[in-house]
């Protein structure tokens, strides 16, 4: 196995050569090593180089179903997604948030390609282990000085986003996505700052093109915003009222940019007059 940076200077050297990966190289043996190197706290390394090639290689299909299937086994492993899970502020949330992103690709690549990568029973089992990791997941931080992204919210968002797209996934799997986003929104631990509500709103879009929930019930999910539990502390509290307030609001304008449902924004807008703090009314 190579060092670091043996491995980024053989990356650097196939990104000067437009990407292309020469014939004698053994790709799954570099899908491996880059893997290894996931949570690198090198932003060149882990963003520029490892995220931009693995990903590329998995949607082009250099990678044989197969060897995806094993990639995605370590991927869902305690050495990737759930490395040090609950972490907070350490450098293991780069390996965890880093993994989200390829599992993106391989999503992407699912839905894409006619033969499908995965079955349903390996999507509904992505699906469950992404789930899970958003529960435990306690790192909120955004951009990272020195170290790059972090975006754990963000990178979750994605993966909601493309999942959303499987055809495997029906109600019950868009619902627990829909309950696990408004959990991510309404911490009391951080204060969103980096975009991540629309991140969020992106996934939500694709549930909602999909057309299997019912008016009703996305516009009880909404509701379910005024039923946050407060901690009575400071800045916990002042992090939820933050947090839920600007993703409505986000939500609303996107929800109209779309021209959806008079219904949706009606109840968006009661669910913020309702939780707005007096003295801001």
């Amino acid at each position: 196995m190579k060092t670091a940076n043996q491995l980024k200077q053989q990356l650097l050297d196939i990104k000067d050569n437009n990407w292309s990966i020469p014939s004698d190289t053994d790709k799954y043996e570099l899908g491996l090593e880059m893997l290894e190197n996931i949570g690198s706290v090198d932003p060149e390394l882990r963003d520029e180089l490892i995220l931009e090639l693995l990903s590329d290689m998995i949607v082009e299909n250099h990678l044989t179903d197969g060897e995806v299937k094993n990639l995605l086994e370590l991927l869902l492993s305690e050495n990737h997604l759930f490395y040090n899970i609950g972490n907070v502020e350490d450098d293991s949330v780069f390996n965890r948030t880093f993994t989200l992103l390829i599992i993106v690709a391989m999503l992407y690549r699912h839905n894409q390609n006619t033969d499908n990568t995965f079955t349903e029973e390996e999507i509904k089992r992505i699906c469950t282990e992404v789930l899970s990791y958003t529960r435990q997941e306690k790192d909120a931080r955004g951009y990272v000085e020195i170290k790059g992204w972090a975006h754990s919210t963000a990178h979750t968002a994605d993966v909601f986003n493309v999942i959303a797209q499987c055809p495997e996934i029906k109600k019950p799997e868009l619902l627990a996505i829909l309950e696990a986003i408004k959990d991510k929104v309404c911490i009391n631990y951080y204060a969103y700052i980096n975009v991540e509500d629309e991140r969020l709103i992106s996934a939500i879009m694709e549930i909602l093109k999909k057309r299997i929930l019912n008016d009703e019930e996305f516009i009880n999910w909404i509701k379910s915003f005024e039923d946050i539990e407060m901690t009575g502390k400071y800045p916990e509290d002042h992090n939820i009222i933050s947090n839920r307030k600007n993703f409505l609001s986000a939500l609303y304008f996107r929800l109209k940019r779309r021209n959806e449902k008079p219904s949706f924004l009606d109840t968006i807008e009661k669910v913020l007059n309702d939780t707005t703090p007096n003295h801001f009314k």
